[in-house]
């Protein structure tokens, strides 16, 4: 009967589960792993650091909707991995990681890389295991990715020793497993179905919100369905952007209270808030700036994240997609066409009176560039077809308002952990999840530097993507942050950078750069970082004294613990 050592084993089932990449970073542990994924077909992108794997497989899972997949070796190996983690798991998005760790037979005699790795991992995993049998790699992986990928997804964690990986053992001895995902498409009884009726008869001003759950659900064409019998406004958040295309006319674009689309004026008035697939969390304002007395209907797959910050007048645990095919179904059959027309006009309306202030930003010829007439040359360059990356603290709030999203899986942002330099990972995640399209990132200067050298990951790799940089030469927001709080004019060390030449850096590589501090430079720049056909920068001076409504939220947020 055929062997196998505890390496071929994990590679093996990988690929029995559809992995076709591994974002990571070699080390002795794992070396059997590495040797036994060339047998099988499976592609290593070795990053520069482990941060840099664990946020490029984290954007891969995000865009492709199945476990982004993270190797690296023990101790430190992981360690490096833990804030990539930590963003996926706030993020919730699916990303399996597998690491080495130091051996068993080692425990408590201070050897080396010797860490609790599980015990790390766990408060930042929905599931976080360590293997000790060669013969329960197959079952342990299997229940691994599943794991990470039903339910509201998320980062899982399996550590093993080399006396798992380097051993063998028969391979008709494997601990039976199933690589089997399960259906767990849970909708709504009819009784919850026709309380949601209901409260849509009495409701008079209604609005949708739609966030990530919407986009692993799957849901985009029951959300179009849905609102488009209801005919109320709706507006999207982190992964729900482009789930329903901004260019729809009951599509408002972002969620924020900043973004410039009557959003805070239209939740503030609204009678009936639905919340679908959304969690509130500081990106939508916690739901604080909705109307006190609005009614809220809830849907999520998590009945744990029902009600946080807000209770709901009515909580539906179960998959967006199932629930909301079981309501327009109910509607038609029924014939259920709510009117609120007059609403909608209003809304309408504020959005139309707020986009002007956008359209100056996105039009503006003033030096230095602003933020926002970067965002615009990079839309009109990709069109709908291309997948934006974003990266920062202002940078990244200018954009989110004032990018317009078509289309569903394109737009990759951060999430709650706020964590910067997540950008030139995410745009190499995101390029080998969809070769064919063209990726761009805009970041920040700050954020850009965080993970500068994984650029050389992307050439090494061949993964084009082109880098906007938007270049205060400042850690701006905190910069900001500083002079709202203690005046203008107000100093203070460690948040000047000076102008760095990224371009430069790049060129010095071989990529290609340019240096932009004229915005009818932009678009021909950007089609012509897309024409060099390697990973590009095109380093724009931006004008810093542009201040975001996020960095003004932000610091009225801190400054209020003064007032308690």
């Amino acid at each position: 009967m055929a062997t196998a050592d505890g390496g071929r084993l994990v590679a093996k089932t990988l690929y029995e589960l559809g992995v076709g990449e591994i974002f990571s970073l070699g080390g002795g542990h794992i070396n059997p792993i590495f040797k036994a994924c060339a047998e099988f077909g499976i592609r290593i992108i070795d990053t520069h650091h482990e941060q840099g794997a664990s946020m490029a497989a984290d954007a891969y899972g995000r865009v492709k909707r199945k476990p982004g997949v993270c190797l690296v070796t023990a101790g430190p190996g992981f360690t490096n991995t833990v804030t990539g983690i930590a963003g996926a798991y706030l993020a919730n998005s699916p990303l399996m990681v597998i690491s080495g760790r130091s051996g068993v037979e080692e425990n408590d005699r201070l050897s080396l890389q010797e860490i609790d790795q599980q015990g790390m991992a766990t408060p930042i995993t929905k599931w976080a295991r360590t293997v000790f049998d060669t013969k329960r790699i197959p079952e342990y992986l299997a229940s691994a990715y599943k794991k990470a990928v039903t339910g509201r997804p998320g980062p899982v964690y399996l550590g093993m020793s080399y006396e798992v990986l380097y051993p063998g053992c028969e391979e008709g001895g494997v601990s039976p497993y199933n690589t089997g995902i399960p259906d767990c498409e849970a909708g709504a009884s009819e009784e919850t179905l026709s309380k949601f009726t209901e409260l849509l008869a009495r409701s008079k001003k209604p609005v949708a919100v739609a966030g990530s759950g919407a986009w692993y659900s799957g849901a985009d064409k029951e959300l179009s369905r849905f609102i488009e019998r209801a005919g109320m406004p709706l507006y999207t958040l982190n992964f729900g952007r482009g789930v329903v295309s901004d260019g729809h006319p009951l599509c408002f674009g972002a969620a924020s209270p900043s973004a410039p689309n009557g959003f805070r004026e239209v939740t503030r008035e609204a009678d009936l808030i639905l919340l679908l697939g959304v969690r509130l969390s500081i990106y939508i304002g916690f739901g604080r700036t909705f109307n006190p007395d609005a009614k809220i209907v809830q849907i999520d797959i998590d009945p744990g994240e029902i009600g946080r910050n807000r209770p709901a007048h009515l909580g539906i645990a179960g998959d967006l997609k199932a629930v909301l095919t079981g309501l327009s179904d109910y509607m038609e059959l029924r014939s259920i066409v709510p009117d609120y027309s007059a609403w909608l006009k209003k809304a309408q309306a504020l959005r139309s009176e707020r986009w002007k202030d956008a359209e100056v930003l996105r039009s503006s010829s003033k030096t230095p560039i602003h933020p926002v007439r970067v965002a615009k040359a990079v839309e009109e360059v990709m069109g709908d077809e291309g997948i934006l990356v974003i990266d920062g603290g202002d940078t990244q709030a200018w954009t989110d308002g004032h990018y317009r999203v078509e289309r569903a899986g394109h737009y990759v942002k951060g999430g709650p952990l706020g964590c910067m330099g997540v950008g030139v990972p995410f745009a190499i995640g995101v390029k080998v999840a969809h070769p064919g399209k063209q990726v761009a990132l805009i970041t920040g200067d700050g954020a850009a530097g965080m993970n500068f050298m994984e650029f050389e990951t992307a050439l090494r790799h061949k993964l084009p993507f082109v880098a906007v940089v938007c270049n205060d030469s400042a850690w701006g927001m905190t910069k900001h942050q500083i002079e709202i709080t203690y005046g203008k004019g107000s100093k203070a060390e460690g948040v000047d950078l000076g102008f760095i030449p990224f371009h430069e850096m790049l060129r010095a590589l071989g990529g290609y750069g340019e240096l932009i501090d004229d915005p009818r430079g932009l678009e021909p720049a950007i089609e012509r970082a897309f024409s060099s056909g390697v990973p590009a920068i095109i380093n724009v001076v931006t004008d810093p004294e542009a201040v975001s409504g996020a960095t003004y939220a932000i610091t009225e947020m801190m400054m209020s613990a003064n007032k308690r």
